[in-house]
């Protein structure tokens, strides 16, 4: 009796952890080169990432509206609309019927909804790396790839802002090897940059690395050359920087 009784509340266990995965307070999510705080933490359920709708959708220049009789979500956003009903898995934009592969939940009195389901069908881009996701609204925040032969053969992909506007966040990482100390700066017009963010890091146990700093409203616009060495290895491309708008 008592083995059945372990077996019937293990699997009880294993249920709820599949359904709601984690909390995933260690995600971080980048809005133009801003990181974005909330006051529930996201939660992965299934591989797909749920954050507050109304704090998100906000940040990302849009409109919510909550119905609580009938337990809806309606998010608007130029021209578009979007409905969503607590653990429902058919979403409607703009009125076409779209299945969801996870339903918004409620979350200590939040509701949270799939993050990509509605920055992409608010016709924004999406990208999630090392832990970090990013949303691109506009050309003010434009992130790219380039991969380097370091000297032992190897490739490491770098990720970076490669526009930027003036007043906006740049940023620069990679996952590397553990715990080697590398050095960033980036050159413009006036000289080396000097803002905080720039300079040492040391790459974590799993080898990630990041730099995030601020570009001045004043800096000259153009394309400028960010260096990055550590032991032998000196990697360079270019930021462009550009008004403000």
């Amino acid at each position: 009796m008592n083995r059945i009784f372990i077996c019937v509340v293990m699997a009880a266990i294993f249920t709820i952890v599949g359904t709601i995965s984690v909390l995933a307070s260690d995600i971080r999510v980048q809005i133009d080169g801003v990181y974005a705080e909330f006051d529930v933490p996201p939660i992965i359920v299934e591989g797909r990432t749920l954050l507050p709708a109304r704090a998100i959708v906000e940040m990302l220049g849009g409109d919510v509206q909550w119905d609580g009789e009938l337990r809806q979500v309606h998010i608007y956003k130029d021209g578009i609309n979007i409905l969503l009903t607590i653990d429902d898995v058919i979403a409607y934009v703009n009125g076409e019927a779209i299945e969801l592969d996870v339903p918004p939940q409620i979350i200590d009195d939040r509701t949270l909804v799939p993050l990509r389901f509605v920055a992409e069908n608010l016709g924004l881009d999406i990208d999630f790396r090392y832990g970090t996701v990013f949303i691109e609204t506009n050309i003010s925040h434009m992130v790219t790839s380039r991969d380097f032969i370091l000297s032992d053969g190897s490739t490491l992909t770098v990720f970076y802002t490669h526009v930027v506007q003036r007043n906006a966040e740049a940023a620069v990482f990679f996952t590397g090897q553990p715990n080697v100390v590398w050095h960033l700066n980036i050159r413009y017009a006036a000289g080396y940059g000097t803002a905080a963010g720039l300079g040492e890091q040391t790459a974590d146990h799993t080898g990630f690395v990041e730099w995030n700093w601020r570009i001045g409203s004043n800096t000259t616009l153009g394309d400028w050359p960010v260096t990055i060495v550590a032991g032998g290895e000196s990697l360079r491309f270019y930021i462009t920087v550009i008004e403000a708008h």
